[in-house]
C-alpha cells in the first residue's frame, strides 16, 4: 500500500513533471541547429553568432518565457587593440575600453547577452542557469573542414539551458529562474563573457 502510494505521489510530483519534458530528441534538435555548418561556427559578432542568438530568443518566446526588462537582447560592446598587438584581449570594462580608444586604432564588436525569466512564487530565492552560445567561427587557413561547429562547446550547454527552462515551466517551481546566454566566451575576454541565461523569480 505504502509503495503504491509513494509511486502515485511521485507520478504527480513537480520533479516528475519536470523530468518528463526533458528528452533526447529535443536536445539533439537544438544542438543540430546551433552546430550546423550554416551557422559558420557561431563566432561572436558575426552572422552565425547573431543567428544563434535569434534562435535562442525564438525558443524562449515559444516557451512563453518573458524577457528580463524590455528585451531579451542586452547589448554591449567589446574592444580590442589592433591585430599586431600580440597578447591583447577583448575588453569591456570602461577603463580598459577608454585606454584602447586612446590608441586611435582598435577593433570593436557589437554583441548581445540574452536574458529570460520565469516568475516564481518565492521572491527571496533565485535560480540562475546560463551558457555561452558563441564558438570559434571559421579558419580559412585550415585544409579540409574549416568550420569549428562547437557541438560540445557550447551548443550542448545552450540545449541544456533550454531543456531546464522547459522543466521549470512544467514543475512550477517556487524559486525564480533566470537564464543567461552570452556570445563571447571564445573571444578571450578579460572582464565579461556574454551568455544566454534564464531567470525564474
Amino acid at each position: 500500500m505504502s509503495l503504491a502510494l509513494s509511486t502515485a505521489l511521485w507520478a504527480e510530483s513537480p520533479e516528475k513533471k519536470g523530468l518528463d519534458v526533458i528528452n533526447r530528441s529535443t536536445a539533439e534538435a537544438h544542438i543540430g541547429f546551433l552546430a550546423d555548418d550554416d551557422l559558420e561556427g557561431r563566432e561572436a559578432g558575426f552572422r552565425g553568432g547573431r543567428i544563434a542568438g535569434d534562435y535562442i530568443v525564438a525558443n524562449l518566446k515559444s516557451l512563453g518565457i518573458d524577457p528580463v526588462g524590455d528585451s531579451y537582447y542586452h547589448p554591449f560592446e567589446a574592444y580590442h587593440l589592433e591585430r599586431q598587438k600580440r597578447g591583447a584581449r577583448w575588453q569591456v570594462h570602461p577603463d580598459s575600453v577608454a585606454a584602447i580608444k586612446q590608441t586611435g586604432v582598435f577593433q570593436k564588436l557589437s554583441l548581445n547577452n540574452i536574458l529570460g525569466k520565469i516568475e516564481g512564487k518565492n521572491p527571496n530565492e533565485i535560480v540562475i542557469v546560463g551558457a555561452h552560445y558563441d564558438h570559434l567561427g571559421i579558419d580559412p587557413m585550415l585544409d579540409g573542414d574549416q568550420i569549428y561547429n562547437g557541438a560540445d562547446d557550447n551548443a550542448s550547454g545552450v540545449s541544456a539551458v533550454l531543456q531546464i527552462a522547459r522543466a521549470f515551466l512544467a514543475r512550477n517551481r517556487s524559486e525564480p529562474l533566470y537564464s543567461l546566454s552570452g556570445t563571447v566566451r571564445r573571444k578571450g575576454f578579460s572582464d565579461r563573457k556574454p551568455s544566454f541565461s534564464l531567470f525564474q523569480r
